[in-house]
């Protein structure tokens, strides 16, 4: 049942949003960043919605953390697609998303993805890989917008962390903005694991600390990664404790 009322509002959803584009695309002529505001907006309301109607029971712990006057890079394990729906619902700054291509052939996600500034990567493609770090750097130098990305590169629902990708880790050091881990712990328990249907779930999303990079060495840049990966590791083998 769950799974068929999240369904039907997403239909609600697209029809709402097209009268929606038509705000959106003026405010972006006026001002893009505050277009970008006007979308996440809407859409943290959409997914708080949905994590209501899906029975999700979650803790947000570590959100204080988060500098609100400046940019900074997220970087957080993927369990769930609906890490994206709980990050959104709360993450406080203007954030823009690195996503998989895949997801620009859903019209109505795809076009409020465009409002946000997220990009679309093809993992296979490294000139994508390449123009997702220069327009990132880009949304945190020229517009002041946070960026979110999972570095796994895939949903991975084990509880040992996947190796994270290095080239990530090149949108903090050419913009010395800082970096927030995050965590999630069972969000694979609301779809993943039981897919397609939803299911009740209780889960854990955690801010850790911001990691400064500024005076850190080449060494130490070039290992972020490692570094950032273990961070987040601990943070999530403290939640699972039972």
């Amino acid at each position: 049942m769950r799974t068929i009322i999240v369904a039907f509002t997403l239909i609600v959803v697209a029809i709402l949003s097209i009268p929606m584009y038509l705000v959106a695309y003026i405010i972006g002529l006026i001002n893009p960043v505050k277009k970008h505001a006007f979308a996440q907006g809407l859409v943290r309301v959409v997914f708080r919605l949905w994590l209501w109607l899906s029975g999700t029971s979650y803790t947000i712990y570590g959100i204080e953390k988060v500098p609100r006057d400046e940019p900074v890079l997220y970087i957080a394990n993927h369990r769930s697609y609906f890490d994206i729906i709980l990050s959104y619902a709360y993450v406080p700054t203007l954030t823009s998303y690195v996503s998989k291509d895949l997801l620009k052939k859903f019209p109505c996600i795809a076009q409020w993805m465009y409002f946000l500034n997220c990009m679309f990567l093809d993992r296979d493609d490294l000139k994508s890989g390449l123009q997702m770090i220069k327009e990132s750097i880009s949304l945190i130098k020229d517009r002041k917008l946070s960026v979110y990305i999972a570095p796994e590169g895939t949903r991975n629902t084990s509880d040992t962390l996947l190796p994270f990708k290095e080239g990530s880790f090149k949108i903090a050091t050419r913009t010395n903005c800082k970096i927030v881990p995050i965590c999630y712990t069972n969000t694979e328990n609301i779809l993943e694991t039981h897919a397609p249907w939803i299911r009740k779930a209780s889960v854990t999303m955690e801010f850790g600390d911001p990691i400064d990079i500024t005076d850190m060495s080449r060494d130490e840049k070039k290992a972020l990664g490692e570094k950032v990966r273990a961070i987040i590791q601990e943070m999530y083998d403290e939640r699972r404790k039972p």
